[in-house]
Order: structure tokens, then C-alpha cells, then sequence
């Protein structure tokens, strides 16, 4: 129960921290379907002379996407706030919402020019599916990868000019 308590209180953290106001747009369909993985869904794509991800190839484009994983990520993080708040498990809702946060990642940086932030954006949205299948949330959103993804796709997309709080 524990566990459930923390999940609630670090997304109302998290929500309470974003400067967005949630989105009123309806989440996407749990029966969207995810694309075939591709080497910009492996969060060790890594530019190898720097460490870090690819280099960006066309900044309007990156910005472009990190807008609509903006929304993503809004509209995730309003069910999920709206999930903690009703008095119910969250947990459902959380799974769902890191599952569709997956599928729509993989969605929007399925066949872009590789970038930095479709790099980052890719590995954040591969660590959001496998949180969402992993037997305990906390401890899945609490791993190095997950963390390491999530700072990745925020630094990115701040480079091209969109504030995320993933």
C-alpha cells in the first residue's frame, strides 16, 4: 500500500512542478498499436564521440516533436493525477499511461531523421513500456535506466526550445 501512496505522491509532485496545465484532450486509445521497434528505440544509440545522443538534424523538426510528447505527457499525466485523486488503486492507470506513453513515442519517432531528441525521446518512450509491464511501478519508474531516459528527452527537447517534465 505503501508503494501505491509514494507512486501518487511522486506524480502529484511531479504534476504540481509542471509549469503546463494539464491538456484537455482526450488520452489516446489503450488499443493504439505500437510501430515496429527500430535502432532509435535502443536507449544505448549513443553518439559515440560525445556519450550522449545523436546530434540534431533539424531543429524545427525536434521541436516539432518534443511538443507533441509535450501534449503526450500532459494528457498521461492528467489521468494519472485524476486516477490518484479519485480515492482508487492508481495503479491501473498508471500502467496505462506508461504503456500509452510508449506507443505514442514510438509512434512519433518511427521513421524521423535520427536526432538527439528523437534519440532521447525513443529511449525514454522503450523505458516507459517496460515500466508499464514491470511487477512493481515504484521500483520500475526508481531505475537508473528509466531516470537516465527521462533526463535525456528533458535535456533534449530544452535544447530545442520545449520545457518536458518527464
Amino acid at each position: 500500500m505503501s508503494t501505491v501512496v509514494l507512486t501518487c505522491v511522486s506524480v502529484l509532485a511531479l504534476a504540481a512542478c509542471s509549469e503546463a496545465e494539464p491538456s484537455t484532450t482526450a488520452a489516446p486509445s489503450a488499443s493504439a498499436t505500437a510501430a515496429a521497434p527500430s535502432a532509435a528505440t535502443d536507449p544505448t544509440t549513443i553518439d559515440p564521440g560525445t556519450g550522449g545522443p545523436t546530434a540534431a538534424a533539424d531543429p524545427a523538426a525536434d521541436k516539432k516533436l518534443c511538443t507533441a510528447a509535450k501534449k503526450i505527457a500532459d494528457t498521461t499525466k492528467a489521468d494519472v493525477v485524476k486516477a490518484a485523486t479519485s480515492g482508487g488503486d492508481p495503479t491501473p492507470t498508471i500502467r496505462k499511461a506508461y504503456t500509452e506513453m510508449a506507443q505514442e513515442l514510438a509512434k512519433a519517432t518511427t521513421g524521423v531523421p535520427t536526432s538527439e531528441a528523437v534519440t532521447a525521446l525513443a529511449a525514454f518512450g522503450a523505458a516507459s513500456g517496460r515500466a508499464a509491464t514491470a511487477p512493481n511501478l515504484d521500483t520500475a519508474a526508481d531505475a537508473p535506466e528509466f531516470q537516465k531516459t527521462s533526463a535525456m528527452a528533458n535535456a533534449a527537447c530544452k535544447k530545442a526550445g520545449v520545457d518536458t517534465n518527464f
